[in-house]
């Protein structure tokens, strides 16, 4: 049994893709299994043959152009793995094929798990933004910092749009509350109306639950780059938040002429 478990999102980014995996490889925590899901382009191609450590499993998600037409696929793969039974860690991680975590991020989630005796059912830490460039290098633009609680449970920081995936990491048994409480196994929104925030959707509902418990340490990057499909490139932070904005309202209209329709 893992300590921790990590879904990492991979749809064929051959640039970056390999440095996601290699963040992961190189966690100073040895106790964590990874299951990586590809859309089928670069697995096919024997892209990944040179990553042989047992405990990174590599999957093909079983994806169909006629099914992304009307899902998520990203969060379509989180809910199927997470449904699989493949997962056993206690702690569970997100990881998309063009950001990274720092090489302490398992150590530092469990060791703060054990230090407050498993209690906390949901984590998040402080996180680098990173603009990468047409030379592929990398630069900070801004950083995310985990200063506070999170959560409508504790009445802490909110978190859909203000706190990325990949700062988070939750237990497997709040799943089972989650599953009691809202009523499905569909733990992030596959609604292409949510595409700009469906990990922050889950998010929220994770905080509705239980505390949120923040660690001040940065673990990871959100690397925006020409091909990241949750936000438009842009090394504004205001420009990404307008984005977000025009996406959720894009995504309410949608809603409200649903509901007239029927």
């Amino acid at each position: 049994m893992a300590d921790l478990s990590i879904i990492i999102i991979s749809h064929n980014k051959p640039r970056f893709v390999k440095d996601a995996v290699q963040c992961v490889l190189d966690q100073t925590h040895p106790n964590w299994e990874g299951v990586l899901v590809d859309s089928g382009v670069l697995l096919n191609q024997g892209f990944f043959s040179g990553f042989n450590d047992p405990r990174l499993k590599i999957i093909s998600s079983g994806e169909t152009p006629e099914l992304a037409q009307t899902k998520l696929m990203g969060t379509w793969c989180i809910n199927k793995v997470l449904n699989s039974g493949q997962l056993t860690g206690e702690l569970i991680m997100y990881l998309c094929d063009d950001d990274l975590l720092y090489p302490e991020a398992f150590e530092s989630y469990w060791s703060f798990y054990r230090q407050h005796d498993r209690a906390p059912q949901a984590m998040y830490a402080s996180q680098d933004i990173g603009l990468v460039g047409p030379d592929g290098k990398t630069q900070i633009t801004g950083r995310r910092v985990a200063d506070r609680p999170g959560g409508r449970s504790c009445k802490g920081r909110k978190l859909d749009c203000q706190v990325d995936y990949l700062q988070f990491c939750h237990t497997a048994k709040i799943l089972d509350k989650f599953r009691e409480t809202y009523h499905t196994t569909q733990y992030q929104s596959e609604d292409k109306r949510d595409a700009h925030h469906a990990d922050g959707i889950f998010m929220e509902q994770i905080g509705a639950l239980t505390k949120v418990y923040n660690i001040d340490k940065v673990l990871s990057m959100n690397r925006r780059t020409v091909q990241s499909a949750n936000l438009e490139y842009s090394s504004s932070p205001l420009g990404r938040l307008l984005v977000t904005l025009r996406a959720k309202l894009r995504g309410a209209r949608e809603r409200l002429f649903s509901r007239r329709r029927y």
